[in-house]
């Protein structure tokens, strides 16, 4: 699934990341990976650029319905679960952003495509290091890795042997 950071990115010469969200995009059509783009997202996208920027027919929309809202609602509740309360009262997560990995959730779609690290991906990671969902983000910064949208690369495995551990 494609984050909004991911759709902006790709469609935004300027941005730092411009060139690795084109690379993924590209890899995933000569592959037919299918990338997926929430209603929420493109939604997100629209209020600051056009629709018509996008790649569209390169993409499988999805809508959000009452199965998604209820998951959204889950894992909201899940994150402030596991989370330390907030002395200032901001939030800790966008409610968008639980939307769209709501949807990924819901919809069995295993990674997100994402240029920002500082929502979505920090709230992904925090609900997996808890076994909550099995969603992993793939963020541009890291560059292109092919691998990455296929398997988990040797990186993300613990190979560390429990039993040679000190107790």
């Amino acid at each position: 699934m494609l984050d909004t950071s991911f759709l902006i990115t790709l469609a935004t010469p300027q941005r730092k990341h411009h060139g690795v969200a084109v690379q993924y995009f590209r890899h995933c059509v000569a592959n037919g990976i299918p990338m997926y783009v929430s209603a929420i997202a493109a939604g997100e996208f629209a209020v600051k650029q056009p629709l018509t920027e996008l790649p569209l027919q390169n993409f499988r929309l999805r809508s959000y319905d009452l199965m998604h809202a209820q998951r959204s609602a889950s894992l909201y509740n899940l994150n402030r679960e596991h989370l330390p309360p907030v002395p200032d009262g901001t939030r800790n997560c966008v409610i968008n952003d639980l939307k769209i990995l709501a949807q990924a959730v819901e919809d069995k779609v295993d990674i997100l495509l994402a240029e920002d690290e500082n929502t979505l991906a920090k709230i992904t990671k925090r609900l997996q290091e808890q076994a909550l969902i099995d969603v992993r983000v793939v963020l541009l910064k890291d560059g292109f890795v092919p691998g990455r949208l296929e398997h988990l690369s040797a990186s993300e495995f613990d190979f560390t042997d429990p039993s040679t551990e000190p107790s």
